[in-house]
């Protein structure tokens, strides 16, 4: 009896604790801190799976993969997909297939393989097609983005309108669907009917909403503007949410706003300002098509993999069945010969059976050594096979660095290290990472004037230098087109500070040599910051935000003077900052003493 009255105590617990990490979950969710809940997503699964929450644990599955895929790891956010997909369709749940068609085809709708995401989107809305509920809109918005994305404005229009017509002006996603609607009609050339759609939006809601679709509101208000020749207005507005919008994960919007820029400045014939933008809407494009391109050699690799490991275990299973028939042929030919050995003679044929039977046993022992054997190097050479891609697809082809992948693979071990050591020092003795941006500069110059070819040889050149002035504990990364991370543990910011102004100063000496033993000289640009930002707090700020940090301090060096380098520290541990301010809104925080940089540039720095 007591024991029974524990379990059920046990049970009761858990329960609540999966109650407490869901509503968590769906806070995070909400708030757009994707990567905190990585932090637990774990414990939430497994409670998931404890108390037989299917839909909860489908939903984990599918937010995983979105975080892998949204940080470069493709192969495992295809593989967490499909397997939401499978959950889902073996517990006959309808509405979680649903979703997880959608997330497939928002996987195909960043491979740019529009087909296969229009056959998935259709999965979902065939599900909610009757429903007239919010869900309903959802999904003919997701199907209309991907034609828009596809370039067949007219049923992308389509689409929209049923969209519209069921949101019964449902919040925030009402305001979507209107954003949405507005970026067709431009497309179509109709900028007053989507200033009249963006009319119905309200901007309060839209501060409210999240960053993606308040680019996308203020990138359609932006080009209403250029149509309707409101050329101020559309710079003003374009350039207020450039300002807003530094985060990596957003690219495409920032590339259109310095497009439509640039447009907007050549309109009024100044062409220097129109330059600039164009120029940095080339760098954006570049990355872009870096990451996309990278995304598409990553799902290469996995499908290589799983083509490769499909084709081993079907030529170890027809080797099997072909080793099964000689048996069966084997063991038949001996019944025979017993069977013509007993017209002769009873004893000799006892006796040959007998010989028979030891001879079988011999020849079936030896086989299966030699099958084992077999079977036991075909699999160790698939492990080999199996390592060698992981390495692949950890490594930078041209480089030879590790690539982001492998950042994020190790990331969370390198600050879990830093965390046991620093509970078992004194507050004066606490270790600490060093995040460095490092960036070539006027790197694409190279590119236009050497070509490609050239550029990837100062790249490698480049990487050579970084390796040798970093120490073997240090983690470099090539972050991304000519950009590198460098994260150095256990530095104090002047140590930080004399081994980047060493390392710069190298590359400056550096004599690149390129083909027809030509010579280029070149600098870089570097900006750092230290985690944790504020000692005293170190969750305050997590490492992605001291990244984008380091990535603002780059900024400021290459808008003060290149080939040098900057580092933003806290003028004072302020506990009650908000991070997320700080980080979006870091000048602010600079000019007002707040925060202070740290620099080689001898002049004063403009924020």
């Amino acid at each position: 009896m007591y024991g029974c009255e524990l379990l059920a105590s046990t049970a009761g617990q858990e329960k609540q604790q999966l109650d407490r990490y869901y509503d968590k979950f769906n806070a995070d969710i909400d708030a757009d801190k994707m990567l905190h809940v990585m932090s637990y997503i774990n414990e939430l699964r497994q409670l998931a799976v404890s108390q037989q929450a299917l839909e909860i644990e489908v939903e984990s599955y599918l937010l995983e993969a979105l975080v892998k895929r949204r940080y470069g790891a493709f192969e495992e956010g295809v593989k967490l997909n499909n397997y939401a997909l499978e959950l889902a369709q073996s517990a006959g749940n309808k509405e979680y297939t649903a979703w997880a068609y959608l997330h497939l085809a928002h996987l195909e709708m960043e491979l740019e393989r529009f087909r296969f995401a229009q056959e998935y989107i259709q999965h979902a809305i065939d599900f909610y097609e009757n429903d007239n509920s919010e869900y309903t809109a959802f999904m003919y918005l997701w199907q209309s983005k991907i034609y828009l994305a596809k370039g067949s404005y007219h049923q992308a229009l389509q689409a929209s309108e049923k969209a519209q017509s069921v949101t019964a002006n449902i919040g925030d996603l009402s305001n979507e669907v209107a954003v949405n609607h507005a970026q067709i009609l431009l497309k179509l050339g109709d900028y007053q009917a989507a200033q009249l759609m963006l009319a119905k939006v309200d901007p309060n809601q839209i501060s409210k909403s999240q960053e993606r679709v308040r680019l996308h509101y203020y990138l359609a208000l932006a080009n209403c503007y250029l149509q309707a020749g409101d050329f101020k207005q559309a710079i003003h507005t374009a350039l207020s949410q450039l300002e807003n919008s530094y985060n990596t994960h957003f690219l495409d919007e920032q590339a259109q706003l310095q497009f439509l820029v640039a447009s907007a400045y050549r309109q009024q014939k100044e062409y220097k300002l129109a330059y600039r933008y164009l120029n940095r809407y080339s760098l954006s494009k570049d990355a872009l098509s870096l990451q996309r391109r990278n995304n598409k050699v990553l799902q290469l690799e996995a499908h290589f993999k799983f083509d490769s490991q499909n084709q081993q275990l079907q030529l170890l299973g027809k080797d099997n069945a072909l080793k099964e028939q000689r048996l069966l042929q084997q063991q038949q030919t001996i019944e025979n010969q017993q069977l013509q050995q007993q017209r002769w003679l009873l004893a000799g044929i006892l006796i040959m059976c007998v010989l028979a039977f030891i001879y079988w046993r011999w020849q079936n022992q030896r086989y299966l050594v030699t099958l084992k054997q077999q079977v036991a190097e075909r699999t160790h050479a698939l492990a080999k096979s199996n390592e060698l891609l992981k390495t692949m697809s950890y490594t930078d082809s041209l480089t030879g660095l590790h690539n982001r992948h492998y950042f994020f693979s190790v990331i969370n071990q390198q600050l879990a290290k830093l965390a046991r050591i620093n509970h078992l020092l004194p507050p004066a003795q606490l270790q600490n990472l060093i995040f460095a941006v490092v960036d070539i500069d006027h790197f694409k110059n190279i590119n236009d004037s050497h070509g490609h070819a050239a550029g990837d040889q100062v790249l490698e050149q480049f990487s050579k230098i970084l390796q040798q002035h970093s120490r073997d504990s240090d983690l470099l990364i090539r972050w991304g087109g000519e950009e590198f991370l460098l994260v150095m543990d256990n530095l104090t910011l002047d140590e930080a500070a004399h081994t980047l102004n060493r390392m710069c100063n190298a590359i400056a000496n550096h004599q690149f040599t390129l083909n027809h033993n030509e010579a280029l000289q070149c600098t870089c640009s570097v900006g750092f910051a230290s985690y944790p930002f504020i000692a005293a707090m170190p969750e305050l700020f997590n490492w992605e935000q001291v990244i984008e940090l380091a990535d603002g301090a780059l900024y400021l060096a290459k808008e003060n003077q290149r080939n040098s380098w900057v580092g933003i520290t806290p003028a004072t541990e302020k506990l009650h900052w908000q991070s997320d301010d700080v980080v979006k809104h870091y000048r602010k925080y600079l000019l007002a003493g707040d925060l202070q940089s740290y620099s080689n540039i001898t002049a004063k720095l403009k924020f």
